[in-house]
């Protein structure tokens, strides 16, 4: 039987050897390739394409050893052959390979240099005006954040025309305004009573004597609109630092207030119990804790968890805390759900961009500010006309930002 008695059949591989392989173990030598071709096949990501060999052959069972010795040779040869092309076409793909990343690269720098164009397009020239980078580094003096900075030079960017700019008073007058408009004052609020103020925050802010500050001021205020005398209490928590309970009950003391202890929330629930319905506010001064330290926050925290006491938290950072710090700090307190901040030891720096940076980005209010040991001074409600007069180096208008900023009778 000739092989021209055969059926022509068809087989696949990733290779010539590969089609070999696959019809030596199917018939040994008995075959003949008639013909044979290279496909294309797109791979999973679609990226690229691989090379498939697609073989034509027929089956002789009859062939001579003469005859078979003969193809072997041929096939020698042409896997020597088909070697010989793979590499090439392999060499080939590789250059071209290169060649499109070489393209890409040149594609994506042209795409940048457009970006940067069109940015500086917009103030109409190439170099940064020289008065935006004056008002960049008063920014950075006031130690505000970088996205911050970049915040204000955006809006600067998209408010001012190339003239405009040349105008540095009106500039300053803007960015203060952007300033004060990108951080709230916490309002104030009716709460039934008990209204209970929970203070939280790392250690060092000065979280017990702000919370004594706090209420000493309700007295202070009652007094000055000739209300009666708030009732109150202090709850305290912190079982972490060495002199707290004693630090709290030397104030209970001069404000004649009951101060007590809760080491679990059992204790907390009950002493809750006890006073609820007999004060008109419940001041709870807790441990201060690393903010990275998880566990004795999330134990706190869950010391704190009343059902139906809707406590008013606040978040005590200092003033002299570095920003990058202020973030995480802010952002592991997250879990207790404070809306507003209260920031302390502002007279031991004169810098607060850090805290208005922070407030923006996170979102949050001021309620107040301390600068001072004394108790019964040295709180003040929070208030804008006060923290922009606060910045240094931009030439403050005080009485536009009192018309714009100040508190309305």
């Amino acid at each position: 039987m000739s092989y021209e008695d055969e059926v022509e059949q068809i087989i696949e591989g990733a290779s010539i050897e590969e089609c070999r392989d696959k019809l030596f173990k199917l018939y040994g030598n008995d075959y003949k390739i008639t013909n044979r071709k290279t496909i294309f096949k797109p791979t999973l990501f679609h990226l690229s394409q691989k090379e498939v060999q697609k073989v034509s052959y027929v089956v002789n069972h009859h062939k001579s050893f003469e005859e078979s010795s003969t193809y072997q040779k041929k096939t020698n040869d042409e896997e020597t052959f088909e070697k010989n092309r793979m590499a090439i076409l392999q060499n080939k793909n590789n250059v071209l390979l290169v060649n499109q990343i070489s393209q890409m690269n040149s594609q994506l720098e042209k795409l940048q240099s457009q970006i940067s164009t069109i940015s500086n397009v917009q103030c109409g020239t190439n170099d940064k005006h020289e008065n935006i980078t004056k008002i960049e580094e008063i920014l950075e003096q006031n130690e505000f954040t970088f996205s911050y900075i970049k915040m204000i030079e955006d809006k600067i960017r998209g408010t001012f025309s190339l003239e405009q700019l040349d105008d540095y008073k009106l500039l300053q007058r803007y960015v203060v305004d952007w300033i004060g408009e990108s951080f709230s004052i916490t309002e104030e609020k009716v709460f039934r009573a008990p209204h209970v103020i929970i203070l939280v925050g790392p250690t060092g802010v000065g979280k017990t004597t702000t919370t004594v500050k706090i209420a000493a001021k309700s007295i202070s205020d009652a007094r000055s609109k000739n209300k009666p005398r708030p009732e109150f209490c202090f709850i305290t928590i912190d079982t972490m630092r060495v002199g707290a309970m004693a630090q709290i009950e030397t104030f209970g003391k001069i404000l004649e207030k009951n101060v007590i202890k809760a080491e679990t929330s059992e204790d907390f629930l009950n002493v809750y119990n006890e006073y609820k319905d007999h004060v008109d506010s419940i001041y709870v001064d807790t441990s201060g804790y690393s903010p990275n330290d998880s566990t004795h926050i999330a134990q706190m925290k869950n010391i704190l968890s009343i059902e139906n006491m809707k406590p008013d938290v606040y978040l005590s950072l200092a003033a002299t805390t570095k920003a990058s710090d202020l973030i995480n700090i802010s952002r592991n307190y997250e879990p207790f759900g404070y809306d507003s901040v209260i920031v302390t030891k502002c007279d031991e720096t004169n810098q607060i961009g850090n805290i208005i940076s922070i407030l923006n980005e996170r979102h949050k209010s001021l309620a107040y500010i301390t600068d001072g040991q004394s108790v019964a001074r040295f709180i003040h409600k929070a208030d804008k006309v006060d923290i922009l007069k606060r910045l240094t180096g931009f030439e403050i208008e005080r009485i536009h930002i009192e018309d714009k900023f100040g508190e309305k009778d």
